[in-house]
């Protein structure tokens, strides 16, 4: 593929998470339009089940911090948006429409965050065209009643995402991706074989130790997992999503 839909595509196929921005604000201007494009992402009926908090007050960011941790990227990054999964606004329409509906709490849960994730994709890649770099903080999850608290969001909102935008710093390289053939599958689903799986394994493991991605101490791709995903943390974690989630009306 040459010329313009190559370059049309270059957005999508260089994109990198940035976590090193430099101190210079974005515009008001620029962060609507980047919004805008938000805006243009598919959404299910047209109903738009999402909420885009910009967070600028600095007693907020210094709440947020204490609720889900800091991290370099959050206290660099000029532009905070929480990506928010929104039936407040939708439901409320359909009361003053006469709208006669009932939504069960598991799918608001799942196409709210559908609707809100195509957002949040579409303001990345347009950050990325408009010389803008960007990365996704999940931590959010930890604390998604606090983080409600704080922003003060009404009964079916949930925040999910937090997006950091801003002037990069840094150009680390792409990181590894699974070929095409392990997750493009023709008719049917076909599990890579072993052979493929150790290949990709240690091509990417080899991959990120020369780019420095591990933490000091962790030695492999392997390693990094078990320590992110270790049954210590993750069943409380796990319990602790679940109760927010309900009490939030986001699970039965």
């Amino acid at each position: 593929m040459r010329g313009i839909k190559a370059a049309a595509l270059k957005p999508l196929i260089e994109r990198k998470s940035i976590r090193k921005f430099e101190r210079k604000p974005i515009s008001k201007r620029i962060l609507e339009k980047l919004v805008e494009a938000g805006q243009r992402a598919p959404s299910n009926c047209g109903v738009q089940a999402y909420s885009l908090i910009v967070v600028e007050d600095d007693e907020k960011r210094d709440l947020i911090f204490e609720a889900i941790g800091r991290q370099g990227c959050m206290e660099e990054a000029p532009v905070w948006i929480v990506i928010c999964c929104d039936w407040a606004r939708p439901l409320k329409l359909f009361e003053m429409l006469g709208v006669d509906t009932e939504l069960g709490q598991t799918y608001k849960l799942v196409l709210g965050i559908i609707d809100a994730t195509l957002v949040a994709m579409n303001i990345v890649t347009a950050a990325d065209i408009m010389g803008l770099g960007s990365v996704f903080v999940g931590s959010i999850w930890r604390s998604p009643r606090k983080i409600a608290r704080i922003l003060e969001l009404p009964a079916n909102v949930l925040p999910f995402l937090l997006l950091c935008i801003g002037y990069s710093s840094e150009s680390p390289p792409k990181r590894p991706r699974w070929p095409l053939q392990a997750v493009m599958h023709e008719n049917r689903y076909i599990m890579p074989d072993g052979r493929m799986m150790r290949s990709y394994y240690r091509g990417a493991n080899r991959a990120l130790l020369e780019m420095n991605y591990f933490k000091k101490g962790v030695h492999s791709w392997a390693e990094h997992w078990s320590r992110k995903f270790n049954k210590k943390d993750m069943a409380p974690y796990e319990k602790n999503l679940r109760e927010s989630l309900k009490k939030m009306g986001f699970l039965p």
